[in-house]
């Protein structure tokens, strides 16, 4: 019984570990796509006369 409680435990924390990762992983991609958007459109803004 007590390892059985153990195991759940051990699962519940992998699960927890992997969504945590799995959000940071999420965030960190559109913080990059959202820099590279502001560049992209401070770049085209430069080039253009207006």
């Amino acid at each position: 019984m007590g390892s059985r409680t153990s195991t759940v435990s051990r699962k519940n924390t992998t699960v927890i570990n992997f969504a945590r990762s799995h959000a940071q992983i999420r965030v960190s991609i559109g913080f990059s796509c959202t820099i590279s958007e502001i560049q992209n459109t401070g770049h085209s803004r430069r080039i253009s006369p207006w």
